[in-house]
């Protein structure tokens, strides 16, 4: 179904506190996401500087703690060629620095590991790890504990793994990989966690409490902007509305009752006529109906400029008038007016006369429909007004085709925190629906 919105409105104070409202809420957001933003910096940082530092003591450890110690005895599995390597080794497991050690050949195999059944087996290593052979140079990851030579390490946990390239007493190119407890990881991510959310939630707090008050400043203004432009409406709706009763009054008081007086002078002046004046008393004939019909016309139109009694039954007989000039235009006219406008002001009223009037002429005048129903409702304390046809439907362009009256109206209810939409009909035709709060007219007031 094809639907033409053509806008919505809010009031002053609603969209004041919808600004509170969305500041607090971005404000809410802004703080979850520099949390999130400083805990995913933390970690990096803190895997950073842990990996760091692993680097650093895995190849102090290597070149100077475990190299020296091996040589070809050692590179032959000789256990008692393998003491000294394994007191300096053992005194690290003891003290909780290093948790595994293993130490390569080029050819992949593991020359020494404080895991025995690892000792004598030969592993294929990453690229990277065999470029090491020959170098001073340092990898440092954490363990991939998928890999088939660290299945003893998987019951460990995360731990921080460095692969050393050194050569040994015997200047033969080897690596020593060693493992190394994430403890200063997870230390050095809650220290760097705490202090970049310090900052980071420090930083916030005081930007948010100097933007608070401009914030409130502006949601202030902006509720003035709006009381303001409430109170040119009011004052606008209210000089239109006596405009309108001035002119009826007017035209009711003075043109109607002079026309009014002339249709009933036509007949004495006709009686008045000789029987030979046959020109002049066609005259008359032709004026009496035209008269007539210009009265009624001036009549209807002083209805629809000001219904007279701004009720219920004054609306009813106002859309009765409505109804009876649409007639002759073709046009049959349901009207149904709920029983609950019956306790709503006269600016509802006024109003709901001002959006039916309209929706009606355009039927007559774009729709070339042969039907039309003018309903008022209350629903949720709001007022519901509908102009159902079964003419050609909605054009595209409302304004392009001559609904400048439409556009006035969707102001005018934008102003007062109402809506007005225009939209196809199932089965053909259109329906034009505004909807308004009730309350609006508590502040309406001359």
């Amino acid at each position: 179904m094809t639907r033409l919105r053509l806008r919505r409105g809010h009031g002053s104070k609603p969209i004041a506190r919808q600004a509170l409202t969305r500041f607090a809420l971005w404000s809410l957001v802004a703080f979850v996401l520099v949390a999130v933003a400083v805990v995913l910096v933390a970690r990096a940082l803190s895997a950073d500087i842990a990996l760091h530092e692993a680097s650093l003591r895995g190849g102090t450890f290597a070149r100077n703690v475990a190299a020296p110690f091996v040589n070809k005895a050692v590179r032959t599995g000789d256990a008692t060629a393998s003491t000294g390597l394994v007191t300096v080794v053992e005194s690290r497991l003891r003290d909780g620095s290093i948790v595994h050690v293993k130490l390569w050949s080029s050819d992949g195999k593991v020359i020494w590991s404080d895991e025995q059944d690892l000792i004598g087996r030969t592993f294929t290593m990453d690229d990277e790890i065999v470029a090491l052979f020959g170098t001073s140079n340092v990898v440092a990851d954490l363990s991939d504990l998928s890999k088939v030579e660290n299945i003893e390490e998987r019951g460990a946990g995360r731990l921080l793994e460095v692969y050393a390239g050194a050569v040994d007493a015997d200047q033969q190119p080897v690596v020593i990989e060693s493992y190394w407890s994430t403890d200063r990881l997870d230390s050095d991510q809650s220290l760097i966690l705490g202090r970049l959310t310090a900052l980071a939630v420090g930083s916030m707090l005081i930007l948010t409490l100097f933007v608070l008050p401009l914030a409130l400043s502006l949601a202030r203004r902006v509720e003035r902007a709006q009381a303001e432009r409430s109170a040119m409406l009011r004052h606008a709706l209210a000089a239109s509305d006596l405009e309108r009763r001035r002119m009826a009054e007017d035209l009711h008081d003075g043109l109607i009752q002079d026309l009014s007086a002339l249709g009933y002078a036509l007949p004495v002046i006709l009686d008045e006529l000789p029987p030979e004046a046959h020109e002049a008393r066609e005259v008359v004939e032709v004026v009496r109906p035209a008269l007539a019909k210009d009265i009624a016309s001036l009549r209807g139109l002083v209805t629809d400029l000001y219904p007279a009694d701004p009720s219920r039954k004054g609306l009813i007989a106002a859309l009765g008038v409505l109804s009876t000039r649409a007639h002759a235009s073709g046009v049959t006219v349901g009207v149904d007016v709920a029983a609950e406008f019956d306790g709503v002001s006269k600016e509802v009223i006024q109003l709901s006369y001002r959006i039916l009037r309209e929706g009606l002429r355009n039927v007559v005048k774009h729709a070339h429909a042969s039907r039309a129903d003018l309903v008022a409702a209350v629903e949720d304390e709001k007022a519901v007004v509908t102009v159902t046809d079964d003419g050609v439907g909605p054009t595209a362009e409302p304004a392009a085709e001559g609904h400048l009256g439409l556009r006035l109206l969707e102001d005018t209810l934008a102003d007062i925190g109402g809506e007005l939409s225009l939209e196809d009909r199932d089965g053909g035709g259109t329906r034009l629906v505004a909807r308004f709060p009730l309350s609006f007219s508590s502040d309406w007031q001359p």
